[in-house]
């Protein structure tokens, strides 16, 4: 092999023109600013089009972002390593080979992206090695000795893509097969380079010493349960974006136990059918991996059955609880059952428990001679070992006793202005309304049935008073929702983890989503698979529902609106401007809450909210035709007697009503019903022609 190798470089992935280019100057491009722009534009437009959906309304917008990550790519120059090239790029432009041969390890959960690079560069055969433009691969090039012609480089690249596949346990690119494939610059500031690397020869043993052959095979179903907890003790599980590797990793272990190929194929199919179904190909991955014929059957599965049970004798869980509490602060979040944590007596802002923390760990007592499995790790995070902690619990907690004069709930309530409520009035429903958040935050026993709705102009101020309503340390339990498409399975548990949901654009509700909407105020517990869930959980309807919009006439319900307290805004003062008192707030809150202050509607107050409703109701074509046809008879007067269905037959079919439509219509507007045995009778009077269109109906009244 020729060390003086120059290897050959490309203005762009499209360019023709080889260039002869110094290994030095390759490297120090990598490692300049001269590509950051682009590396960091192309992995964000990667990471926005991981993250949005694949819906018809983001179709347009999907297909962008693809294109600009094609153009991005594109435009990159690249360099081929493995051969010399003149007056082109295909095979036909080859003039020799170079002994250097390329390692792609891609697609990996970017999570994982540092320890394989780690790895990588602490292998003493790592040439160059950097991260690729996706920001979610390693590209090695590592060096063969004696590679002169096409075979020699295909037993090259076996040998090396082999040793490297077995190094990460990761599943390699096979497409750098090909002597002429490009590899593209980007960004790494941390690129290795090391020209005095360890050198493959062809004749080089580079697999761990093989066992033993096995005679019989052994059987997929009996080594099931070893593979699987060597792949998690090495921090690999199957969980959302590790999927593959997991899958990877388990096959590799097979093959090595001499597990046959058709038997681990069909235990995969079996074992990981929800990946298969979502249009994976596990066949595709147990060819991959049983491609590494040299390692068939080169270990022992009874001695790694009895090394289990060494180790599993050797840690104490009292030692692995120190080793955390040294390290780490832990709580659970009962209020979105998650594990938080933070680095021991640093005061940074509690975070959410990942894998990558896990893992980490992990890593960190392997290396401190601590011979645990993730499993017991996770087992312990998830037990009694860590302290309960309720947000909104420990907020009330720490808050001084409210004097039980001052009004600081009027006080936040008076910034804002109505056109249908006087401040009192607006005042008394805001009251209950944020006492009922926090019975149904503190209580699983109680729901908050009350929706809050601002309807006004834009840029009034709505949602800003809505997002302010927490104090900044609760802030992180808001969540708004745009209605840009249906109520579905995550705003279930949206419901379960936040202590305020926002309907923005409440106007633009569907029936039926309002319908949903109503369905959900009074839930008082989900019972959902979470995404990626094994098991339905059984959680606690935590957040109260407030609303925003702008047009006037939204509510369609014909069951009643007593859940809607609806405001017509008139203006409401900055909240972002106003020094909030929310320690007050919040303790007279509470107070009250423990007072046994009613935040709930009688009967009286339900009726008198329906009737203050009925200005924010869609027309009621069932009403209105009663208004207009029929009226109240006088005290003098006889009038008819009607059932429901009469007046129903009296429109049909020109206009589609039914008799629960008009029963529940002449019910809200007072008129008179007589029950007998035939029937429900309503007693009324037919309005005269010369009465229809020229006599005003009689109002009704709103309080």
């Amino acid at each position: 092999m020729n060390l003086k190798f120059q290897p050959t470089r490309f203005k762009t992935l499209h360019d023709t023109q080889p260039v002869s280019t110094e290994w030095q100057t390759i490297v120090e491009e990598i490692r300049s600013q001269s590509h950051s722009t682009v590396t960091r534009a192309y992995r964000e437009s990667l990471h926005l089009q991981d993250t949005l959906p694949a819906t018809n309304d983001n179709r347009a917008l999907l297909q962008r972002l693809k294109l600009q990550k094609d153009n991005l790519k594109g435009n990159q120059p690249a360099f081929v390593p493995s051969v010399s090239l003149e007056g082109g790029r295909s095979s036909k432009h080859i003039q020799g080979y170079s002994g250097f041969i390329m390692v792609d390890i891609d697609g990996i959960l970017q999570e994982q992206v540092p320890l394989i690079s780690q790895a990588v560069k602490n292998d003493p055969h790592t040439f160059l090695s950097y991260v690729t433009l996706s920001g979610r691969g390693v590209r090695v090039i590592a060096r063969v000795k004696d590679v002169k012609n096409r075979k020699s480089f295909t037993q090259a690249w076996s040998l090396v893509n082999d040793y490297y596949a077995r190094l990460t346990q990761c599943p390699i690119d096979e497409k750098c097969k090909n002597a002429t494939r490009m590899s593209v610059i980007c960004h790494d500031p941390e690129v290795i380079f090391r020209p005095e690397a360890t050198v493959f020869t062809l004749s080089d043993e580079v697999t761990a010493t093989p066992g033993q052959k096995n005679k019989r095979p052994t059987k997929a179903r009996t080594a099931a349960s070893t593979v699987r907890r060597l792949v998690e003790e090495a921090g690999i599980t199957y969980a959302p974006h590790q999927h593959n590797a997991y899958i990877c990793r388990c096959l590799y272990w097979m093959n090595r136990f001499g597990v046959a190929q058709e038997d681990a194929g069909q235990w995969a199919l079996d074992t990981f059918a929800d990946y298969e179904a979502d249009t994976h190909s596990v066949a595709n991955i147990v060819r991959s991996c049983y491609a590494c014929t040299d390692e068939h059957g080169s270990e022992r599965l009874s001695h790694y059955l009895r090394r289990q049970d060494r180790q599993q004798r050797k840690v104490p869980l009292e030692a692995i609880e120190t080793f955390i509490n040294e390290r780490l602060e832990l709580r659970m979040n009962k209020l979105i059952y998650q594990l938080e944590y933070r680095p021991k007596e640093s005061g940074q802002p509690w975070t959410r428990m990942t894998d990558l923390v896990e893992n980490s760990l992990w890593c960190e007592m392997q290396r401190s001679g601590m011979n645990t499995d993730l499993n017991h790790i996770r087992t312990l995070l998830c037990s009694d070992f860590v302290e309960e902690y309720h947000p909104m619990k420990a907020y009330l907690d720490g808050l001084e006793p409210w004097d039980g004069t001052t009004d600081y709930i009027g006080q936040m309530a008076a910034l804002v202005h109505c056109h249908n409520f006087t401040p009192d009035e607006f005042a008394s429903y805001f009251r209950r309304w944020l006492v009922g958040l926090v019975a149904s935050a503190l209580s699983e026993k109680v729901v908050n049935h009350i929706i809050l709705v601002f309807i006004g102009r834009q840029g009034c101020y709505k949602s800003s008073f809505m997002t302010n309503i927490l104090p900044p340390c609760l802030r992180q339990y808001y969540v708004s929702k745009t209605n840009s498409q249906r109520l579905n399975k995550d705003d279930l548990f949206s419901m379960t983890e936040n202590l305020i949901i926002n309907f923005e654009e409440i106007d633009s509700m569907q029936r039926s989503e309002l319908n949903q909407l109503k369905a959900m105020t009074t839930t008082l517990h989900i019972n959902e698979r979470p995404a990626y869930g094994r098991n339905k959980m059984r959680l606690p309807h935590v957040a109260s529902f407030c609303a925003t919009g702008n047009n006037l006439q939204f509510l369609n319900d014909d069951t009643g609106t007593r859940r809607w307290v609806v405001a017509e805004i008139e203006h409401i003062e900055n909240p972002w401007n106003t020094q909030l008192p929310y320690e007050g707030i919040y303790a007279q809150a509470h107070a009250l809450l423990r007072n046994k202050f009613r935040y709930w509607f009688d009967d009286k107050e339900i009726d008198i909210i329906n009737r203050r409703n009925r200005r924010f109701e869609t027309p009621n074509s069932a009403r209105e035709l009663i208004l207009t046809h029929y009226r109240k008879p006088l005290p003098t007067e006889r009038g008819r007697y009607l059932t429901a269905s009469d007046i129903v037959s009296r429109f049909s079919p020109h206009i589609r009503l039914n008799t629960a439509q008009v029963g529940r219509a002449l019910r809200e507007l007072g008129y008179r019903s007589i029950h007998t045995a035939h029937g429900n009778f309503w007693h009324l009077v037919e309005r005269t022609a010369n009465e229809i269109g020229s006599i005003l109906p009689e109002p009704q009244e709103e309080d």
